[in-house]
């Protein structure tokens, strides 16, 4: 990602993302901004103008550009937030070279050094939500544990334990119908299922690269994805 708006741009949803600047509150100026990166006003501005496009922020004469809520923006930065009384188990980590079919999958290049890591998603009545498995470069993880995973998960990892700071994830949603296979290598032999919709995705960081590519398997049951169609 080499456009200066889209730097600005995911550094402002950064602030908003992390809760830094709240519904209500106001972001950082334009003249801010550009000292912050030594920007024209431009991209800044066009930044600014993404966000008001997709109903995140709005402009208030007198006051800036303030956030919105998220009943009036739709906003929703993780599927976590589905689900606050779940409890996720990592299950697995492990090292692996990454090959070419790996390579053309993922997007991370051949001869990556990365972790696999495995969890697993219950509801806390014991009911399985989802199960995925994630490809992270190990470089980038030092220190990262099963234990540590177990603890707050990969994200929290992330956000409080490196200097990394995620701006945003692509995502591909499919049903499957054979999905024995997935539910043995998950050893979730046992499990009452019709059927897992998948959620393949990659997360990136504010400068474009691929900090982890998921695939995370839900009981349909619990997927479920309202959203609003906006007419232009």
């Amino acid at each position: 990602m080499d456009k200066k708006w889209e730097i600005v741009f995911d550094y402002l949803m950064y602030l908003i993302r992390e809760n830094k600047v709240l519904p209500g509150e106001v972001l950082p100026s334009q003249n801010m901004l550009k000292t912050k990166f030594g920007y024209s006003e431009q991209p800044i501005r066009i930044a600014f103008n993404k966000l008001i496009e997709l109903q995140i922020v709005k402009s208030v004469n007198g006051k800036g550009f303030v956030v919105q809520d998220k009943i009036s923006n739709n906003l929703l930065f993780s599927f976590r937030e589905l689900f606050p009384g779940s409890n996720s188990v990592y299950t697995n980590l492990e090292e692996l070279k990454c090959d070419i079919n790996l390579s053309r999958t993922t997007g991370f290049q051949v001869n990556d050094d990365l972790l696999r890591i495995k969890c697993i998603r219950k509801t806390f009545e014991g009911e399985l939500i989802l199960f995925q498995e994630s490809l992270i470069k190990r470089d980038k993880f030092k220190n990262l544990s099963l234990d540590v995973l177990n603890e707050n998960g990969l994200m929290h990892f992330i956000e409080n334990k490196t200097k990394l700071i995620v701006s945003h994830s692509a995502k591909k949603i499919s049903f499957i119908t054979d999905y024995e296979n997935y539910l043995n290598y998950f050893n979730l032999n046992d499990e009452m299922v019709d059927g897992l919709i998948l959620d393949e995705g990659k997360v990136y960081d504010i400068f474009g690269e691929i900090l982890e590519f998921r695939q995370s398997y839900y009981q349909p049951k619990f997927f479920e994805w309202n959203f609003i169609e906006w007419r232009k």
